[in-house]
């Protein structure tokens, strides 16, 4: 049995077989530890933050692919709004059409057997990206009649919306009815160059 406490370090080469053989071990066994701890344990954590970058890669190229098999469902959509849109701002009146859609409204009135006491257009609204035109009328005539006026107005090929819709008696005994409404027209405003 080999006594490890009279050995020394120096005479290594001189020791016997077993303690060489521990020494070679427990310095491998050293060299191991040091060799993972400097090179596999970084080479490990680039590992993974390779791998951390590959799934975000991977959601990133699935979220785009379906950004792009969107596309043309989007596209649609989009081309389906222009159309919408187009198709509104033309039943907005441009400036030169007022006179004749103040005309059209009295026109009207006159068809449905009423009589006005105002018909003018009240001082233009600026809104977001509209103009609001106020039209203030006051006319006199029978309840049926003045319900006919309001659905012709609907169906005139410009956008007229009534508001503040005031029906009055001319008298206790009368039928015939006062009919005070402020209605709205819209033009769109144009975008201000700078």
């Amino acid at each position: 049995m080999v006594d490890f406490r009279d050995l020394d370090f120096d005479d290594m080469p001189e020791w016997p077989l077993l303690p060489q053989l521990l020494a070679i071990g427990a310095l491998i066994l050293v060299l191991q530890v040091v060799g993972v701890w400097f090179y596999l344990v970084p080479q490990h954590d680039e590992l993974e933050q390779i791998r951390q970058q590959e799934v975000t890669l991977k959601s990133s190229v699935r979220i785009k692919a379906a950004k792009v098999a969107a596309l043309p469902q989007l596209q649609a959509q989009l081309d389906e709004l222009n159309t919408r849109y187009e198709y509104l701002l033309k039943q907005l009146p441009v400036q030169k059409e007022l006179a004749s859609m103040l005309s059209s409204v009295n026109d009207l009135g006159i068809k449905s057997d009423l009589n006005f006491t105002r018909v003018d257009w009240g001082e233009k609204q600026v809104q977001e990206f509209l103009y609001r035109l106020p039209l203030n009328i006051e006319l006199t005539g029978a309840y049926d009649n003045i319900g006919q006026f309001s659905e012709a107005i609907a169906k005139l090929p410009r956008i007229i919306s009534l508001h503040d819709v005031d029906f009055q008696r001319v008298s206790q005994e009368s039928s015939t009815l006062h009919f005070r409404v402020r209605a709205y027209t819209y033009q769109f405003k144009p975008e201000e160059t700078k």
